[in-house]
C-alpha cells in the first residue's frame, strides 16, 4: 500500500509533531489482521505501540471483555509505559483490521526529540484512565445495587464472606445442605375472607418476621411460594452445625408465627426439613434466570412440610436431616414409621407438635 494514502499528521498521536521522518517509515509499520487474530496477548513483552487505522479491536483482560477500540485510537501504550514492559491486556481483531505498529526504537526517538509527542501520548493515557474510572464507578453502582438485593437473601456476615472470597455465587454446584419449607395452615381459606390490601399487609408482616429468623440462623432465603417460604443451609458455605441451625430456626419460626395474626387468627405453620446433596445455582435462559436449588432433599423437605397436617405436627424432619442433628437434639423428636410419601414410598419421619426454643441459637 503506498504510504501516501495515510496522512500521519491526522492521527491524534502525532498532532503537532514533525512527521516528515515518520511519514517515510509508515510502509514498514503497516500490518493487517483477520477476524479473531490477536494483535498482542496479555503478559507478553511490549515492544511497540499500535495505532488503529481501519476496523475494530476488542480489548480483554483475564479473558473478560473490557472495551472496543476503533480508528484512530491507540492500543498497547500502557504496557509499553510500565516498568516491566508487559502487555496489560489482550487485543483481538474484529473483522479485518489495519494498524500501524510503531516500534520501541522509534517511540524512544520521538520522546527524545518531541515534547509534543510525549504530551500526546500522556493525553491518550489520561483519557483512558478517566474512561476506566467512569466505567468502574458505573460497574460499582450496579454491583452495589445487585449486592443490596442479594443481601435480602443472605445474612450480612455471609454476604461479606462471599464478597471477600471472590466466589461466583451463581455458578452451578452440588452442595451438602439442609432445605426448609414453611407454610401457613389454612391460609387459602383465610385469604378469601380478607380485602387484598389487608391480606398483603398482614402476610407481609409475617414473611418479614420469618425472613429475619432465617437470616439470624444463617440461612439463604431462596424464595416465597405464595405464603410458603423456603430456606437453605450449605450455600455459599457449608457448616458442621447447619442441621442444628436449621432445626433451631424451625422451632423459632413456629413460635414467632403464633404471635402473628392473619384474618383475626394466630398464624399456625408447618415446617419441613430435608437434608443431603442437591444442585445449587442459576437456572433458566437469557430471557429469565433464577438462582435456586434442585434435588431429592428439596423435594423431601416439601413433602415433610405437607406431612405436618396428617402427623399433627408443627415440624417434620426427614431421616437424613435427623441423623445430622446433635445427640442432645434428637430426643425432642418423635419417630413416625412407615409414613407414605408421594413419589418416594414409606419412610420414617420425625416430628414435634409444640416446639420450645430452649436450645441456644448457634
Amino acid at each position: 500500500m503506498p504510504n501516501s494514502t495515510i496522512d500521519v499528521a491526522k492521527i491524534p498521536l502525532f498532532a503537532g509533531v514533525d512527521v516528515a521522518r515518520v511519514q517515510t517509515q509508515i510502509e514498514n509499520w503497516i500490518c493487517f489482521y483477520r477476524d479473531g487474530q490477536n494483535l498482542f496477548v496479555q503478559g507478553e513483552s511490549a515492544n511497540d505501540i499500535v495505532v488503529i487505522l481501519r476496523g475494530e479491536v476488542q480489548i480483554l483482560s483475564l479473558d473478560m471483555f473490557m472495551v472496543t477500540r476503533r480508528a484512530p485510537e491507540v492500543v498497547g501504550e500502557q504496557g509499553f509505559l510500565t516498568t516491566d514492559s508487559c502487555r496489560t491486556a489482550t487485543a483481538i481483531a474484529r473483522g479485518t483490521v489495519e494498524v500501524l505498529r510503531i516500534p520501541h526504537t522509534e517511540i524512544s526517538k520521538l520522546q527524545t526529540t518531541s515534547h509534543q509527542f510525549t504530551r500526546n501520548l500522556l493525553a491518550i493515557v489520561s483519557a483512558k484512565l478517566a474512561e476506566a474510572t467512569s466505567e468502574r464507578a458505573f460497574r460499582y453502582r450496579n454491583e452495589h445495587r445487585l449486592m443490596a438485593a442479594f443481601n435480602l437473601h443472605l445474612s450480612p456476615e455471609i454476604t461479606s464472606r462471599l464478597l471477600s472470597s471472590g466466589e461466583d455465587y451463581g455458578k452451578p454446584r452440588l452442595i451438602e445442605g439442609i432445605v426448609l419449607f414453611a407454610d401457613i395452615r389454612g391460609f387459602t381459606t383465610t385469604s378469601l375472607t380478607l380485602p387484598p390490601e389487608v391480606l398483603a399487609g398482614q402476610l407481609g408482616e409475617y414473611l418479614d418476621e420469618m425472613v429475619k429468623i432465617l437470616l439470624d440462623h444463617h440461612a439463604y432465603v431462596d424464595k416465597f411460594i405464595g405464603d410458603a417460604i423456603m430456606g437453605v443451609w450449605g450455600f455459599p458455605f457449608a457448616s458442621s452445625s447447619q442441621a442444628s441451625e436449621a432445626f433451631a430456626c424451625a422451632k423459632t419460626m413456629v413460635q414467632r408465627a403464633a404471635q402473628k395474626v392473619i384474618g383475626g387468627k394466630p398464624v399456625r405453620i408447618g415446617v419441613g426439613l430435608g437434608a443431603g446433596k442437591f444442585f445449587c445455582g442459576n437456572i433458566g435462559s437469557d430471557l429469565k434466570r433464577q438462582f435456586t436449588v434442585l434435588g431429592p432433599p428439596v423435594n423431601m423437605a416439601a413433602r415433610c412440610e405437607s406431612a405436618c397436617k396428617n402427623l399433627n405436627a408443627s415440624i417434620v424432619v426427614s431421616e437424613d436431616a435427623y441423623q445430622q442433628l446433635r445427640p442432645a437434639e434428637k430426643p425432642e423428636l418423635t419417630p413416625s414409621f412407615n409414613v407414605p410419601i408421594r413419589g418416594i414410598g414409606e419412610v420414617c419421619l420425625y416430628t414435634i407438635e409444640n416446639p420450645t426454643t430452649d436450645t441456644p441459637k448457634l
